[in-house]
């Protein structure tokens, strides 16, 4: 009984091995077939893709940058992975993110790869796949400072597939499940007000495989321009109109005239260096650039004017200098006053 005992025994743990090898390889084909790509029916596979913003840090005009934490949304369908709840309480199955396929999802204008935290995958009964990723990246975009700083930004956001799945895959903003609250005030944001996200869809042809699907969304901003008005728009108009003075002291007072003068303009290009780290250096001419130096043209035509009436009163003209000074007194701040006023129409509208 024992010489057949052990041959049997020999012969079910190798049968058993068999088995467990069989159901290894039947798993490993199965897991191998939902890593490819799903059915297309000759099309591309429908992928919508969302942003929900949880922060946004700074934000940076001269290094055209911004940082973004936020959780990344994407959908499609799958009807390998559908399936029958077998109780009322199996919603969804959760699977790996490496356990079937995904469309790999890139953000290109990202200054370095992004940080994902966590990532899942979960799947409904009827085979629509929902992604989510948290994460946080930096990013660049371009500003538009030619209002500045009575300007409104918007924080681009541009998502692409991987190159080797461009051909698989078609886009779409969702702006439905996209999200982020304008009203949670974040502390690193003192010089923005939020507005809000929006979404829009593209097809961009940048390479020469064709063109590749795009989704891009922009985060709104708007600069919060007060400290402006107080800490340099004020100042300046203060200093033109101190200035002014000059056109109601006596001509033949020339050195209380000169002294009023040339130190206003010493101040302005003083304040000038001073302010010059709180402005962007674009090359182009923001608003605030053209106000500062249609102050400094208005101050230092308060030395020509000087100089004109001082000349006049020596060579015998003296009463063309003071009609001239009579003058200046009500046309030129009617002038300053119609200068900016073409400039804002020239910046705003």
């Amino acid at each position: 009984m024992k010489r057949f005992l052990i041959p049997a025994t020999l012969t079910f743990l190798l049968l058993l091995v068999w088995f467990a090898r069989t159901a290894a390889q039947v798993a490993s084909a199965q897991s191998n077939e939902l890593l490819q790509p799903p059915p297309r029916n000759g099309g591309p596979i429908p992928v919508s893709v969302a942003i929900h913003v949880t922060n946004l840090t700074d934000i940076d005009e001269v290094s055209e940058r911004f940082n973004l934490m936020f959780y990344l949304l994407a959908q499609w369908r799958d009807p390998r992975l559908s399936f029958t709840p077998r109780e009322p309480s199996e919603r969804f199955h959760v699977f790996l993110p490496d356990q079937v396929w995904r469309p790999r999802l890139e953000f290109i204008n990202g200054v370095n790869a992004r940080a994902s935290d966590d990532v899942s995958l979960r799947v409904n009964p009827d085979g629509n796949v929902l992604y989510m990723e948290r994460a946080s990246v930096q990013l660049s975009t371009r500003f538009r400072l030619r209002r500045f700083p009575f300007d409104r930004q918007a924080l681009q956001i541009i998502i692409r597939p991987f190159m080797g799945q461009a051909h698989l895959v078609t886009f779409n903003a969702d702006q439905k499940h996209t999200w982020m609250n304008p009203e949670q005030g974040y502390s690193s944001l003192a010089e923005w007000d939020l507005l809000g996200i929006r979404t829009r869809d593209a097809q961009e042809a940048v390479s020469r495989f064709g063109p590749i699907p795009e989704a891009r969304f922009e985060i709104l901003v708007k600069r919060k321009y007060h400290y402006y008005l107080w800490k340099i728009f004020l100042p300046l108009m203060l200093m033109v109109i101190l200035s002014w003075t000059v056109y109601w002291i006596d001509p033949r007072d020339l050195s209380s005239q000169v002294q009023i003068s040339i130190t206003t303009i010493l101040t302005v290009i003083a304040f000038a260096f001073s302010i010059s780290l709180s402005l962007p250096k674009v090359p182009y001419l923001t608003y605030i650039d053209a106000f500062f130096l249609c102050c400094l043209v208005f101050v230092f035509f308060t030395a020509i004017e000087m100089t004109t009436v001082h000349v006049s009163s020596r060579t015998r003209r003296r009463d063309a200098g003071l009609r001239l000074r009579r003058l200046c007194r009500v046309v030129v701040p009617i002038a300053f006053v119609a200068v900016n006023a073409l400039i804002a129409f020239r910046y705003f509208w």
